[in-house]
């Protein structure tokens, strides 16, 4: 797992400024989201939490596949928050304005924990997961999707034909979100990953929508100027063009479910009662 530092101030003016834009760029956000829908498979749960919640696209497939939970809907930035609420304006639940590095619930208190293409922006992914793990009632279930290791590795490949400078967040690969999950003490984990390829007319059409949906390079590391005209130049020359002009960026998704040990009654009942 790359070890490196996320300016945490950075990501939530990011999204904080991508508010109103992301709706009409985040394609990508929505793909995976309806995907991972799919894969929260509690029963009839009675309160959820969507960590990272964005603009509230996921926060509502969720209130449809679950029409009687209890929503709580958390994000970094209050903008974000606040088309959220918009949304779901009809629906019960919650809002929440925390870092997902931080959360502010008390323990065994939710049956479920989802997110949505969130979780690559904590600065310290092992205590996140574990802290999840504490806020989760006895088999409750843990359902996220994050971008793996070689999300937008042609960007990251062009950039180091350019200069030595991180210009690309490093991501944690499946093999490592797997052996945190376990370590957390998680059971029945299920880690697989996806490959989606995305055209773009030129690289700086590529870039406009990271700007767009807030995926801005976050590396505390990262030049803090702005990038000169010679370096955009030198970067275009340097990514892959088809005959065309046009660039294809690979985005890997990783997918992932997880369960709390379940209790046996006699400790249930210790806990709840």
């Amino acid at each position: 797992m790359s070890d490196f530092s996320l300016d945490k101030r950075l990501i939530r003016q990011s999204f904080a400024n991508a508010a109103d834009s992301y709706d009409g760029m985040a394609a990508l956000q929505r793909r995976v989201g309806r995907e991972l829908i799919k894969q929260v498979s509690l029963i009839e749960p009675n309160i959820l939490l969507d960590v990272g919640c964005g603009t509230g696209f996921f926060t509502e497939q969720l209130s449809h596949k679950f029409a009687n939970a209890e929503l709580i809907a958390l994000d970094i930035a209050e903008p974000m928050l606040r088309h959220a609420r918009q949304r779901l304006c009809h629906k019960k639940g919650g809002w929440v304005c925390a870092d997902a590095d931080s959360l502010p619930f008390v323990e065994s208190c939710l049956e479920g924990v989802v997110s949505n293409l969130a979780l690559q922006w904590c600065q310290d992914l092992p205590s996140v997961l574990a802290d999840m793990q504490r806020i989760l009632r006895p088999s409750g279930q843990l359902v996220f999707s994050t971008f793996g290791a070689s999300a937008l590795c042609e960007l990251k490949s062009a950039w180091a034909l350019v200069d030595d400078a991180p210009h690309v967040n490093d991501f944690c690969c499946q093999q490592d979100i797997e052996g945190i999950l376990q370590a957390c003490g998680f059971e029945n984990i299920k880690v697989n990953s996806h490959i989606y390829h995305t055209q773009y007319a030129s690289v700086l059409e590529l870039m406009r929508e990271l700007k767009g949906i807030g995926a801005h390079n976050v590396h505390q590391a990262r030049h803090k100027q702005l990038t000169g005209k010679g370096k955009l130049q030198a970067l275009m020359a340097a990514y892959p063009q088809d005959e065309a002009g046009g660039i294809s960026a690979s985005f890997e998704i990783i997918y992932v479910q997880a369960n709390v040990v379940a209790m046996e009654e006699s400790s249930w009942r210790k806990v709840f009662l």
